[in-house]
């Protein structure tokens, strides 16, 4: 039975051999001609030459074996790509900023966005913006990969403001609306998605301003943009470049300056409360320190009281504090939480 099988065999394979051979000869004379999933005219009829083509016109070419390329966009020099639907939205509405051109994704057929989306391209044509439908590919490296919903925006980028041009609001006027101001200082936080979680929740909570530090923090990119799911484009956020002299002059001017710190053994010289037992009757500032080190000595010293939170545990070394940016919400609610008591 083997005998009279291997003939067959050889027979077979000498079929598939040659119909191989005479189809990439003739395959250089149909380069130019588009792959479709019909063998050509010059290939013999046989049903094993034509399974060795379509085998062959699943396979990657040599050389060529990588997914066709996202046509490339190019920028306008000194900007950058807001992407996700919130951030642009609120960027196209607020233009705090200069705006060049809008993208969208290409639609194929009906989808749960496009509505926002096509609002979206109104709103941009409305300014005198360019809208541009590309193709998904093209949107996720024109953003690096980021969850664009399918929307990009160019814009040139934010900067933070200068306190040096802020207008310092009368009692009963300006940003505060009359109540007790409240102000949140942010030294060197590094993380643009604790950046933006801090900006959400200050102006969710009611913070009348956000102070950073210039130096060794984190700049308002798209990704902070997109953390605060656009509150950076509606809310302002200043800068200074001397921290400590600038928690001074609040402090002479009759402001309460108090730090934060997730291990009350580790602070020295300045008197450590718990949020709960926090009360304040004058105008506040609230200092929030850095994701590794928290707030430097030298800010410490200008503090004060320090706030600490209470766990509600016996905690493992290991796990001994908690997220800044979460930290930074439950002290504002606290905190904010009293004018909502007082009628404020």
């Amino acid at each position: 039975m083997e005998r009279a099988l291997l003939p067959r065999l050889c027979r077979r394979a000498v079929r598939l051999y040659r119909a191989g051979l005479r189809f990439r000869c003739s395959r250089g004379a149909e380069e130019a001609a588009p792959r479709g999933r019909d063998p050509p005219a010059s290939l013999p009829r046989s049903r094993t030459g034509q399974e060795l083509w379509r085998a062959q016109q699943d396979l990657p070419r040599a050389g060529k074996g990588k997914q066709r390329k996202a046509p490339a966009l190019e920028r306008t020099k000194g900007s950058e790509i807001l992407f996700g639907i919130a951030p642009v939205w609120l960027a196209l509405a607020r233009a705090r900023r200069a705006l060049f051109r809008l993208f969208l994704k290409e639609q194929r057929g009906p989808s749960r966005g496009q509505p926002v989306r096509a609002e979206l391209g109104l709103q941009a044509a409305a300014l005198g913006l360019p809208v541009l439908h590309v193709p998904g590919r093209a949107l996720d490296l024109l953003c690096r990969g980021k969850p664009h919903q399918g929307v990009c925006l160019e814009a040139a980028p934010l900067p933070f403001r200068s306190l040096r041009d802020a207008e310092e609001p009368q009692p009963g006027h300006g940003e505060s609306g009359g109540r007790q101001r409240l102000w949140l200082v942010l030294e060197h936080i590094q993380d643009p998605m604790n950046l933006g979680a801090l900006l959400r929740s200050a102006y969710f909570l009611g913070v009348d301003r956000v102070v950073a530090t210039h130096s060794n923090s984190c700049r308002l990119t798209p990704i902070v943009s997109k953390a605060s799911a656009g509150t950076m484009e509606v809310f302002d956020v200043y800068s200074t470049d001397d921290l400590q002299s600038f928690l001074k002059a609040k402090s002479a001017e009759g402001w309460e300056v108090v730090g934060t710190v997730s291990r009350p053994e580790d602070v020295e010289g300045v008197p450590v409360i718990s949020c709960s037992e926090f009360r304040w009757d004058k105008p506040l500032i609230v200092v929030i320190g850095s994701e590794g080190e928290g707030l430097s000595l030298e800010t410490q010293l200008q503090c004060q009281r320090m706030l600490a939170i209470p766990p509600g545990r016996a905690l493992h070394p290991a796990i001994d504090s908690l997220n800044v940016s979460v930290a930074a919400g439950i002290l504002l609610h606290s905190i904010c939480s009293q004018r909502q008591r007082h009628g404020d």
